[in-house]
């Protein structure tokens, strides 16, 4: 990281002022703006302390001419030491209500309600990942005779997911058998997570070599579901970013949608990030992906009960009104926990 310098109190508030005004407007910060807001001091000595700010890298001036903006150190320094959060107003509230009033039944329908109202409120792209698994457990399973040996395997799992799997059969089986052996294996094997159901032994009887090669599908195509859940995220927003001056340039754009639509490096990205304590903020080229190097992610952990967690947070340019951001992401993190929990518990 680079070398972080102290500042006093004047050039901490002229920091501020410059990531404030810089985040309303976009534009670049000079000296005759600051003195406006900032009567205390004169246009003269502001602009010598933009100088020193530039000098130890807080700030960086586009053009010779030009005003200020924070470099990624300057955004650095102001979440650390100057930022105050926005408490989130009645009116976001209300504006939030319509999604979390009726909340769907199921995991990934919550989870893209969430996406949704965090980019409705944050005017950048949302990012929500499914809550991290121990093992999702079984809820019910269906055999569906597609041919004598091939059939249909369908499991609901906890949060009301529902998987299907084309299976080959060892030896032909009929309907009946399938519906008979499905009614076993579901008093056998609900409520057990796909280590649980690996291990299961079923009890002799008719059909026991086919039980015992459907089990190890079942227990095969469970752990398959949750690595898929492992890495699953949603996003919405990414129509946001073309409000945004920054991605005026067509390139930078492509580049960014093409990281979030990137799920593997997206999630990599994200597990790089302790979110274990409250919101974390990565601005700029400390997230280590050169396409996001003009960009920011606001994220923290929601909860789904005592052991089920996953990521929810924004993703949008450095120039991003952090302290307003965190709040939100937080307040939507809860209501989404505390939907997840109700349908996973």
């Amino acid at each position: 990281m680079e070398h972080r310098v102290p500042l006093d109190a004047r050039k901490q508030q002229i920091l501020k002022a410059v990531v404030a005004d810089y985040t309303r407007t976009g534009i670049p910060v000079g000296s005759a703006a600051l003195a406006a807001h900032l009567a205390n001091w004169s246009a003269a000595t502001i602009r010598n302390e933009l100088a020193m700010l530039g000098e130890v890298g807080y700030l960086i001036q586009p053009h010779t001419s030009a005003g200020r903006v924070p470099s990624d150190m300057g955004y650095r320094y102001y979440v650390d030491f100057l930022m105050e959060e926005e408490d989130v107003s009645a009116a976001v509230r209300r504006q939030m209500e319509p999604f979390f009033a009726n909340m769907p039944g199921t995991l990934e329908e919550i989870l893209e309600v969430a996406a949704t109202a965090l980019a409705v409120v944050t005017d950048a792209v949302s990012l929500v990942t499914a809550p991290g698994t121990g093992g999702s457990k079984l809820k019910h399973l269906d055999l569906v005779s597609l041919d004598p040996r091939h059939a249909l395997l369908v499991l609901v799992l906890e949060g009301n997911l529902v998987r299907q799997q084309p299976l080959a059969l060892a030896r032909d089986a009929d309907q009946t058998i399938l519906s008979a052996i499905a009614a076993e294996l579901n008093s056998l094997l609900v409520g057990l997570d796909a280590d649980g159901v690996g291990g299961a032994a079923s009890p002799p009887g008719r059909n026991l070599q086919l039980r015992r090669e459907l089990i190890a599908d079942i227990m095969t195509f469970m752990k398959t579901v949750d690595a898929q859940q492992d890495t699953l995220i949603l996003h919405d927003g990414v129509r946001n970013l073309l409000r945004q001056p920054e991605f005026g340039d067509v390139e930078l754009l492509r580049q960014v949608i093409a990281v979030v639509e990137e799920q593997r490096l997206l999630s990599a990205l994200i597990a790089s990030v302790d979110v274990d304590h409250g919101v974390q903020i990565v601005i700029g080229r400390e997230n280590g992906v050169a396409e996001l190097s003009r960009c920011s992610l606001v994220l923290t952990t929601y909860r789904a009960g005592v052991t089920r967690r996953g990521t929810i947070g924004v993703l949008g340019p450095t120039r991003m009104p952090y302290g307003q951001v965190a709040p939100r992401a937080r307040f939507v993190a809860q209501r989404v926990g505390r939907s997840l929990a109700r349908i996973l518990s």
